[in-house]
């Protein structure tokens, strides 16, 4: 962060291992397709809470004259979307018990 370059003492690993990897085993890890349906359906529920939580601000006073809104109204319809959120409480949990398999096809 300064000016000056690091030295290469500083640049040494702080934790070195205490014994050396001798084994040669190789590990295959496998990654599933339902992550993208996963990460889809979460970034289309997080977009459509912003769009819930953006629009109602600006629009607050128009929709008190136009429809008859009360404060509470408007309150209520902003908390919509962090309220969407709380069905994911119960999908954590369940994925959390159950794992990934109780969503496969029997």
């Amino acid at each position: 962060m300064g000016t000056v370059s690091s030295t290469e003492s500083e640049r040494e690993p702080l934790l070195v291992p205490s014994v050396p990897e001798t084994s040669t085993h190789t590990s295959y890890s496998r990654v599933y397709g339902r992550r993208w349906l996963i990460l889809i359906i979460f970034s289309l529920l997080a977009f459509m809470q912003g769009i819930v939580w953006n629009t109602w601000g600006p629009i607050q006073n128009s929709a008190k004259h136009a429809f008859g809104f009360s404060d509470i109204d408007i309150a209520v319809l902003v908390l919509w979307g962090p309220i969407g959120y709380i069905p994911w409480l119960l999908f954590m949990w369940l994925m959390d018990k159950k794992g990934e398999y109780c969503f496969d096809e029997a």
